[in-house]
């Protein structure tokens, strides 16, 4: 996955900002995170991922500018190797309502570390 990510391109424009952003891999994995300095995990559903974010199902909306602790397992490859475990850092950037109260809400978070840990 990380050479899958670091092979989308970004271009900046003369302001700065990104005209495109980075490729989006749609990955639908269960997941746990937790807000930074809290020692219970809530349970989400991945919806896609990028190089700099993550968007996922949560139980609950989470007010911006929140630090999350994510940890969530990648799908085995096409080779028969397993997913490697993903540890992620990040910020919440915000929170999407769903249209109707029997789904759950999406968070948006821009991820500020990560690490993959292969299985053995």
């Amino acid at each position: 996955m990380k050479e899958k990510m670091k092979s989308s391109k970004r271009q900046q424009s003369g302001n700065g900002r990104s005209s495109q952003r980075a490729q989006r891999f749609p990955i639908k994995v269960p997941m746990r995170y937790r807000k930074d300095q809290e020692k219970d995990w809530a349970e989400g559903r991945t919806e896609n991922i990028s190089q700099s974010g993550l968007l996922f199902q949560a139980p609950e909306p989470l007010n911006p500018d929140t630090m999350v602790q994510i940890c969530f397992s990648l799908p085995d490859t096409a080779e028969g190797e397993s997913g490697a475990t993903v540890l992620c850092e990040g910020r919440t950037i915000r929170t999407i309502l769903p249209p109707s109260s029997d789904e759950s809400p999406c968070v948006a978070v821009k991820l500020l570390d990560y690490k993959l840990k292969r299985a053995e």
